[in-house]
């Protein structure tokens, strides 16, 4: 049996979509975010495969901790050939927006600038009477 290989863990990590992302109108999985700290992928001993995941979030306030950890656990585990699963939080990672993927934030200030571009000018407004004093 072959190895599971980090990019096959990150690839299947990035079908795990951030909602925040899909708000902004470019939806980004967990490696585009750049929330993968750290991928472990080891023999179990058994013929099978362990995957460790450490993760962070884009903030510590975050609602969805477990949603993005069960999702990431599910898909992993549907891998070929992978027994165990380990999705812990990285409690130590703090999110910058630099961490983003370099295609994410190109197509991130793509889709900001079409959206720019489709706005409509502001018009300053008069405000008061015309005539009055």
């Amino acid at each position: 049996m072959s190895g599971i290989t980090e990019d096959q863990v990150r690839e299947v990590l990035n079908t795990v979509v951030d909602p925040c992302s899909i708000t902004a109108g470019v939806p980004a999985g967990m490696d585009d975010m750049g929330l993968i700290s750290d991928i472990q992928v080891s023999d179990d001993g058994a013929g099978g495969q362990h995957i460790g995941v450490k993760f962070g979030l884009t903030d510590a306030t975050c609602m969805l901790l477990g949603s993005f950890a069960n999702e990431a656990r599910e898909r992993l585990a549907a891998m070929p050939g992978v027994t165990t699963v380990d999705v812990t939080l990285d409690h130590d990672m703090e999110w910058t927006p630099d961490m983003l993927a370099p295609d994410y934030q190109r197509r991130l200030a793509e889709h900001r600038s079409e959206r720019r571009a489709r706005l409509l000018p502001l018009t300053p407004v008069r405000t008061g009477r015309a005539g009055a004093q």
